[in-house]
C-alpha cells in the first residue's frame, strides 16, 4: 500500500502520540512526574533524552523506542565497562519492551563544554581520555561484540558516495572507488584489536572529578561499539569535526599515545590515517543524509572542517590513488 505525503504526516503524528503515551505510562508506573521531563537537544540518532529531577537529584530518561536493539547493546556494554572499572551511566530502571531506561545524569561536564570554559585544562583532559583508550586497548574483548570488519567499513563509505556524490553502484567510478578502498583497508594489520567505542569524541566524554583514576572519564553513546583497530577511537578524538584541534595539537596528543602505548609505529600510523579518512568520508555522508531526509541541517556547519581534515590526511602518499579519483569524480576536490 502506497501512502501520500499527507498520509505519511498523519502516520508520523500518530506514532508520536503513541510514543509519548508509552512514556507517560512508564512515568506513572515509576512515580515520575511526566510534566517535569525536559527534552534535551537531539543527536544524530533516533534516540531522545529527557532530564528530570527526583528528590533533588537529576536523572535522564533515555527513549530508545525506535532503536530497541541499540538499547539492549547499551545495557550489555555498560555492564562490561563497569566490570572493567570504567564509568558508564548507572542504569536505575529498565523497560526493554518499550525501549526506555532511567539512567545516571553526568551533568554539564562534557569535554566539549569544559575545553571551552577551562582552556588551561584542555591538555590534561585530552591526556586522560587517551590514557583511557590505552587501557581499553589492553582489556580482554567480550565475545558478544561483533568485529568492525571490512564489510561494515565499506558500507559506511557508501554513505559518502550516495549522499555527497550521488554516484550509482553499477558505475565505473564506484567500482574504482571500491577497489581503491579494498587496497587501503586490506593493508591494515589486525594483530591487536580492542573494543572500539566508535563515537569517542568531546560530546560523548564527561569529566567526573569526584571519581578515582580513569573512572573520572564518563562514557556515553557506546551502544554501537565493535571489535576493531584501536587507532579508530584515537583518530575519532583527535580529528573530531565538532571541535578544532590544530595540526600541532593533534601531533602532540598522537605522540603522547605513541609514547605510552606499546604499538608498531608504522602499522599504527597507517591504520590511523586510513581509518580516520574513512571515518571523515562517512561523516560527510551521514550529515548530508540527515539534512536531506530528516531536515537536520545543523550538522552541515561541520562539513568545511571535515573536508579540511580530509585534505590534510590526503597529503600522505598512501592516498595518491584516492586523490586522483577525487580529482576526477568530486567537484569539491
Amino acid at each position: 500500500m502506497k501512502y501520500g505525503t499527507r498520509d505519511l504526516k498523519i502516520l508520523k503524528t500518530m506514532k508520536s502520540i503513541n510514543h509519548l503515551k508509552n512514556i507517560r505510562i512508564f512515568c506513572n508506573n515509576n512515580s515520575i512526574n511526566f510534566k517535569s521531563l525536559k527534552l534535551l537537544k537531539n543527536d544524530a540518532s533516533k534516540r531522545r533524552y529527557y532530564r528530570f529531577t527526583n528528590n533533588s537529584k537529576e536523572f535522564l530518561l533515555m527513549d530508545s523506542s525506535l532503536e530497541k536493539d541499540s538499547l539492549i547493546r547499551f545495557i550489555k556494554i555498560s555492564k562490561w565497562l563497569k566490570s572493567n572499572h570504567l564509568s558508564s551511566p548507572e542504569i536505575y530502571i529498565k523497560d526493554e519492551k518499550n525501549g526506555i531506561l532511567i539512567i545516571e545524569d553526568f551533568g554539564n561536564t562534557k569535554y566539549s563544554i569544559l575545553c571551552k570554559k577551562e582552556k588551561e585544562k584542555k591538555k590534561l583532559l585530552y591526556r586522560k581520555a587517551i590514557n583511557l583508550l590505552i587501557l581499553l586497548s589492553k582489556k580482554k574483548k567480550p565475545n558478544f561484540i561483533k568485529d568492525y570488519d571490512q564489510r561494515i567499513l565499506k558500507g559506511e563509505l557508501d554513505l559518502y558516495i550516495k549522499w555527497e556524490l550521488n554516484i550509482k553502484k553499477n558505475t565505473k567510478a564506484f567500482k574504482s572507488w571500491n577497489s581503491i578502498w579494498d587496497r587501503l583497508l586490506s593493508n591494515i594489520s589486525y594483530k591487536k584489536t580492542a573494543v572500539v567505542l566508535r563515537d569517542f569524541h568531546v560530546d560523548n566524554i564527561f569529566y567526573l572529578k569526584d571519581r578515582n583514576k580513569l573512572e573520572k572519564i564518563g562514557l556515553i553513546d557506546f551502544q554501537d561499539s565493535l571489535i576493531g583497530h584501536p587507532a579508530y577511537d584515537l583518530v575519532s578524538l583527535l580529528q573530531d569535526v565538532r571541535v578544532f584541534l590544530s595540526i600541532k595539537e593533534q601531533a602532540n596528543f598522537y605522540n603522547y599515545y605513541k609514547k605510552n602505548a606499546k604499538i608498531n609505529q608504522n602499522e599504527f600510523k597507517y591504520a590511523y590515517l586510513v581509518l580516520g579518512t574513512q571515518r571523515l568520508f562517512k561523516i560527510i555522508g551521514i550529515f548530508k543524509k540527515l539534512a536531506i531526509k530528516q531536515r537536520k541541517i545543523d550538522y552541515l556547519r561541520y562539513l568545511p572542517r571535515t573536508k579540511q581534515l580530509i585534505k590534510y590526511n590526503l597529503k600522505d602518499p598512501i592516498f595518491n590513488e584516492l586523490k586522483m579519483w577525487l580529482k576526477i569524480n568530486s567537484k569539491n576536490e
